[in-house]
């Protein structure tokens, strides 16, 4: 992990200089342009880079461990004990070698448990899926796991009822709050890996690692893509641009973005912010009223924080697009995310036969929308018609 606090410290060092710029422009009251604009550009555009280096390093340096405990597992492969029950490694083997199929529990796990450990293949999904999509995160979200694939009901409050004062002996009033429910249908999301035969024999290959690194992957992708058009689509407009017609917002923006959102939501556990890494590059370079800056970039054990509270990156669209929800805030708890069962592996040999390749078919099934719609909020660009 050497790697990825080098990575990390060089990330903070680089925006630490990008809002250096700004805060010197604002102290001396003129418009960050010409060779200072260039080096404030170069520098955002040097943190997404570093940025995206820290996601795929970390990645990969917990694939590696999990290589490393599957090696020293196998060690012992020339002497096997007696009636010694299959691993799952043993159990995908087996599945590339007869076909079939088997599907794969969740066990409580968080995402700190890492893949350096024996951790079960559903498990070794979700640890590598919150890595690039938040909306699977159990740190940041709520995550429920349910046995089956029927539509899934959350009951929500939508309108509190009236209490009142009553006098010693008085009659107590009736005042019904309004009650709904968040709807979920849980969505398949499938992919297929295909392993050489010669893979699926070698037992020092991880091969429950390898289908979790690309599964986990593609379905986050696949995943956050949608929940990030639904979460965005369900938030109530809590601020919306001012002044001219630019698509950026400013400090006083955001600011009363995160004040319209109720103090209930707003000092929640989970109550942070979420936007692209697009976005966060203009965040980057705004300051407040005294000219400071209100990012501050995180390292490995913390996230990036924006006006005190952590923010995080999803596939939320750009400040150019002509529609609100580019930036969100609010109590992330109150957006779910519903995953039935667990991971479904089939496997066939005939698929790509000719080729000599094993075929890994991985599904998983879920589902994510927002409780309670005031409890996440959203920008809108003062370009929005």
């Amino acid at each position: 992990m050497a790697d990825i606090r080098k990575l990390h410290e060089q990330r903070a060092t680089v925006l630490t200089q990008a809002t250096s710029i700004v805060a010197e422009a604002a102290e001396a009251g003129v418009a960050l342009e010409g060779e200072k604009k260039a080096q404030f550009d170069a520098l955002t555009s040097e943190a997404a880079v570093l940025n995206e280096a820290i996601r795929s390093e970390k990645s990969a340096a917990e694939a590696r461990s999990a290589a490393d405990a599957a090696r020293a597992e196998f060690a012992t492969v020339i002497a096997p004990a007696a009636e010694k029950d299959q691993d799952e490694n043993a159990e995908l083997r087996a599945l590339g070698k007869n076909g079939g199929g088997r599907t794969f529990e969740y066990r409580d796990v968080t995402r700190a448990t890492g893949l350096g450990n024996p951790v079960a293949i559903a498990d070794r999904v979700n640890v590598v899926a919150a890595q690039f999509n938040p909306f699977l995160d159990p740190s940041i979200i709520t995550v429920v796991r349910t046995a089956t694939g029927n539509n899934i009901q959350f009951p929500r409050v939508t309108a509190l009822g009236t209490a009142g004062s009553v006098a010693e002996a008085g009659t107590i009033g009736e005042s019904d709050g309004t009650l709904s429910a968040l709807s979920l249908t849980p969505v398949k999301y499938a992919t297929i890996i295909q392993v050489s035969e010669e893979l699926v024999e070698d037992a020092v290959f991880d091969l429950g690692a390898l289908i979790a690194e690309k599964c986990g992957s593609e379905v986050a992708v696949a995943h956050g893509a949608f929940a990030g058009t639904a979460i965005a689509a369900a938030a109530t407009i809590g601020a919306t641009g001012t002044g001219t017609a630019s698509v950026n917002p400013t400090f006083t923006d955001l600011a009363k973005l995160k004040a319209s959102v109720n103090q209930a939501y707003r000092r929640a556990a989970k109550a942070a912010w979420l936007c692209n890494d697009t976005t966060l590059g203009v965040i980057t370079g705004l300051v407040d009223t005294s000219g400071q800056p209100i990012f501050r970039p995180g390292d490995s054990n913390a996230p990036d924080r924006l006006l005190g509270a952590p923010i995080y990156s999803a596939a939320l669209i750009d400040l150019t697009d002509d529609t609100a929800g580019a930036i969100l805030f609010g109590d992330l708890g109150q957006i779910y995310t519903a995953l039935v069962g667990g991971v479904r592996v089939d496997v066939s040999r005939e698929y790509a036969w000719n080729t000599g390749l094993v075929s890994y078919k991985v599904e998983v099934r879920g589902a994510t929308g927002l409780a309670q719609t005031t409890a996440v909020k959203s920008y809108k660009s003062a370009n929005v018609a």
